[in-house]
C-alpha cells in the first residue's frame, strides 16, 4: 500500500482494515497541521510586507542589497511552506473521500475501496506528490481511481454544504456581484434580504 498510509497510520495496512477512528483521528492531525502552516505563511507575508517597506524606505544600495536578501530568503522559505501546505491539502481530500466512502458501506467486501490494487495506489501517490496538479485536478483523477467519477453522492464531499456555499460565495464575489457582507450571508446560508419599494 502507499507508503504515506504507513506514515500515517503506523504500519502497512489495506485501507478497509484500518478502523474508521484512526482516519478521523489522522484528518483531526492534519487540520491542526494545515492550520498552522496557514498561520505561517500569514506571518511570512506581514515580514514580507515589512522588509519591502524598509527596503523602499532606504536609498543606499548597499542597505538595499540586505533588505533584498532577506526578501529573496523569505520568499524561498514561503515556497517550501507553500510546497508542504499543497501535499498536506491533497492527504486531507483523499482521506476524505476514503472516510466517506467507508462510511458508506457497510461491509469490506462490498466496498470499492477494497478493489484497490496497487497500480491505483501508486498513481495516487504520483497525484500526491505531483506540485503542479491542482487540488481540483487532483480530487477528479482520485475520484476517477476510486471508482467514484461522476457518482453524485460523493459531489463536493470534501467541503459539504456550507464548504460549497462559500465557494459559490467567493466566486461572485470575485465577479463583483456581491459585497462582502452579502457574501457572507450567502454562505451562511441566511435568506437575502427584499428590496424596499421605492416611495413616491
Amino acid at each position: 500500500m502507499l507508503d504515506f498510509l504507513k506514515e500515517m497510520f503506523g504500519h502497512k495496512r489495506g485501507i478497509m482494515e484500518i478502523p474508521m477512528e484512526e482516519i478521523r483521528l489522522e484528518e483531526r492531525r492534519k487540520e491542526i497541521r494545515e492550520n498552522q502552516l496557514i498561520a505561517q505563511i500569514e506571518k511570512f507575508d506581514k515580514e514580507k510586507e515589512e522588509i519591502f517597506r524598509e527596503g523602499a524606505k532606504v536609498k543606499s544600495a548597499e542597505r538595499r542589497k540586505i533588505y533584498a536578501r532577506r526578501f529573496n530568503d523569505l520568499m524561498t522559505r514561503i515556497k517550501f511552506v507553500d510546497r508542504d501546505l499543497n501535499m498536506l491539502s491533497k492527504e486531507l481530500m483523499l482521506l476524505s473521500r476514503i472516510r466517506a466512502i467507508r462510511e458508506r458501506t457497510s461491509t469490506a467486501t462490498s466496498s470499492i475501496l477494497s478493489n484497490l490494487n496497487e497500480k491505483n495506489m501508486t498513481e495516487i501517490a504520483k497525484l500526491l506528490e505531483n506540485e503542479k496538479i491542482t487540488e481540483e485536478l487532483f480530487l477528479t483523477k482520485c475520484d476517477e481511481l476510486l471508482g467514484i467519477a461522476n457518482d453524485p453522492a460523493y459531489a463536493m464531499e470534501d467541503l459539504g454544504k456550507e464548504g460549497s456555499s462559500v465557494m459559490k460565495a467567493w466566486e461572485a464575489m470575485d465577479e463583483g456581484a456581491m459585497d462582502f457582507d452579502a457574501g457572507l450571508k450567502e454562505a451562511e446560508g441566511k435568506p437575502k434580504e427584499k428590496e424596499k419599494p421605492e416611495q413616491a
